[in-house]
């Protein structure tokens, strides 16, 4: 049920999104179609991420074996190894828990707070406490929603007893979501910043757009006295070229690990800063138009 939610709002974005596109095809360069464009691009990043979080609801399980229980959702695996396992506590019909994060009917992915047990992890598709399994180890306690939560518990409860110290507790990323940048506050403001200058000079430009001449004086760079008239359309390259700039620092910077988290600010820092100056080169071009 959690991935059906999150299929159809990640469908019913894309159908907006399809819906704005068509209707906004044929209009002018202006500030209402930027707003279209816009208002589409919105939706289909909406959109993803209801599709990413479907995808983490459909491949949510947990595998025990006798080292441990493995809990699998979307890019990442936390491993809780079976002899940290302090306790197991079936849930109870007490009030639904409050999850902060994904949290919708039948999906609960996040932190959230359990009466008489504290914080817990909850990586559940419980729609009643009654389907809930607290795990309970030193470093956190688990909120899991197996079919079964009585054979759950014994099943774990046997490979206890036969548990061997082989293994440590630990958190498994993949490649993409490995990146040191989801976990650095600073390093994605910077980026969310130049994104947000490169948006607002996409509105700019196509605001003013209707009230240029059909021919304009262009000078981006200014590299001295241009005479020659160009289309107006031309002035657009100044945004294009300031997007493709921007999608090749926040890539290259995606790419670094953590011990090269200097480069990493760099890149950033440089893709805001070339944004800045976009803003300068439209500003310029536009009072020499």
């Amino acid at each position: 049920m959690g991935t059906a939610v999150g299929a159809g709002a990640a469908g019913l974005c894309l159908v907006l999104a399809l819906a704005l596109v068509l209707k906004a095809l044929d209009w002018p360069i202006s500030f209402p179609g930027f707003l279209a464009w816009a208002g589409a691009a919105a939706l289909l990043v909406i959109g993803g991420l209801f599709a990413f979080w479907a995808y983490g609801c459909y491949s949510l399980r947990y595998v025990m074996d006798r080292g441990g229980i493995t809990v699998t959702w979307g890019l990442m695996k936390h491993f809780i190894a079976i002899d940290e396992i302090k306790k197991l506590v079936p849930g109870r019909g007490e009030q639904q828990p409050q999850v902060q994060g994904l949290s919708w009917f039948g999906y609960h992915v996040g932190r959230g707070h359990v009466q008489g047990l504290g914080e817990a992890l909850f990586f559940s598709t419980h729609q009643s406490p009654e389907e809930l399994v607290y795990v309970m180890t030193n470093r956190a306690t688990y909120a899991l929603s197996p079919r079964d939560p009585v054979r759950f518990i014994s099943e774990a409860q046997r490979f206890q007893q036969a548990a061997k110290p082989t293994q440590k507790s630990r958190v498994e990323r993949d490649l993409l979501s490995g990146r040191p940048i989801w976990a650095d506050r600073a390093a994605q403001g910077i980026a969310l910043a130049a994104v947000a200058l490169n948006i607002a000079l996409w509105g700019f430009l196509m605001a003013v757009y209707p009230h240029l001449d059909r021919e304009i004086t262009i000078e981006f760079p200014p590299v001295g006295d241009i005479t020659s008239l160009q289309s107006r359309a031309e002035i657009m390259k100044i945004p294009a070229t300031a997007t493709a700039i921007l999608a090749t620092n926040l890539a290259a910077a995606l790419a670094f690990q953590w011990k090269e988290r200097a480069a990493t600010y760099l890149l950033l820092s440089g893709a805001a800063f070339f944004q800045a100056a976009f803003w300068i080169a439209a500003v310029v071009a536009l009072l020499n138009a």
